[in-house]
């Protein structure tokens, strides 16, 4: 471990050695050498409790041995004589304590730590600090470590979330400042350049930013239908909330269903106008197709022959053919 020097690897071996110690391998070179020095620390402060323990074992088997060299009645007062380093080795606590209470007083650093990101956090909240953006109309392929890369020219990232379309993000930045200026610029910019679309980015608190990721993993199974839009200012939704696509609202919903009777009843009016005047040639039609046929009958009545008529609507009449007109048409 000793022998490691972060500053001299590479990536590659940074993620490994990282990886030895299941440690997040993720990141730009700089933080990964930062990772790697705080573990190699910590490990060097964990193993010196051990080896301070073995060099006391060491110390008190060494005077035991020189007590055996002394003759019968000097090893008696030694044993009796309570010596200054004799008592503190045996007031010592075992090596394995001391690391186990190293170990329990880290994780309260830790636990302390935390508490207070959470405070400052919740701090930050209140006051109303918008540090943190989400991000639309983003595309694949698309990956988060390509998008960090993109908010870091901003300044410092401390999260990153997108959902599982890469069509919609979230980002939380060290301070307000760097906040806005990602958002200034992400806003309108086209990303991917090569085939991306025109981005929309907004402010929110971190908070808002918690609340919205929770919500877009319970609704995962409406991703294609779930979008961020415009909403009221109140109860820390910072503008902004996830409503499926096809719900406008109980206002347009109304004035969108009072549009559709107004075209349906238009509808049916047309189609009942054409109706009527479909019915109306189909009458004419009718009519002008029987009035030669009527003309017609009292010549062809005249002309001999018998006079039927059909049983089909529209009723058509008819002369059968005489027996001179029969034998004329065969000899033709």
């Amino acid at each position: 471990m000793a022998n490691v020097v972060p500053s001299k690897l590479k990536v590659a071996e940074l993620r490994k050695e990282l990886s030895k110690r299941k440690l997040p391998t993720d990141g730009r070179r700089n933080e990964l050498v930062e990772r790697l020095k705080a573990a190699l620390e910590e490990a060097d402060e964990e193993t010196q409790p051990e080896a301070e323990a073995e060099t006391g074992a060491a110390a008190e088997n060494e005077a035991d041995d020189q007590i055996d060299l002394l003759p019968v009645d000097e090893q008696q007062d030694m044993a009796l004589e309570p010596a200054g380093e004799t008592a503190q080795q045996v007031d010592e606590q075992p090596a394995e304590q001391m690391e186990v209470e190293n170990v329990e007083a880290e994780n309260e650093r830790k636990r302390r730590h935390d508490e207070t990101d959470v405070a400052m956090n919740n701090e930050q909240d209140e006051a109303g600090v918008m540090d943190a953006v989400f991000i639309k109309n983003l595309e694949r392929p698309l990956t988060k470590y390509r998008i960090r890369e993109v908010l870091e020219k901003f300044g410092t990232v401390d999260d990153v979330w997108l959902n599982s379309i890469k069509t919609r993000g979230y980002a939380s930045f060290g301070t307000a400042e760097q906040a806005e200026a990602a958002c200034g610029k992400l806003n309108g910019m086209q990303f991917p350049p090569e085939h991306g679309r025109v981005l929309e980015s907004g402010l929110i608190t971190r908070k808002r930013m918690k609340e919205l990721i929770e919500e877009e993993e319970a609704r995962s199974d409406e991703v294609h239908t779930i979008d961020l839009i415009a909403a009221p200012h109140d109860g820390g939704s910072c503008g902004v909330a996830l409503r499926s696509k096809q719900d406008k609202g109980p206002a347009k919903r109304q004035k969108t269903g009072e549009a559709r009777g107004q075209a349906a009843a238009a509808e049916s009016a047309e189609s009942a106008s054409m109706l009527v005047a479909a019915a109306a040639g189909a009458a004419q039609s009718q009519k002008n197709s029987q009035e030669p046929v009527q003309d017609e009958l009292p010549k062809q009545a005249e002309a001999g022959g018998e006079l039927r008529h059909t049983k089909t609507e529209p009723q058509i009449s008819y002369r059968l053919l005489t027996d001179a007109e029969v034998a004329a048409k065969k000899s033709h």
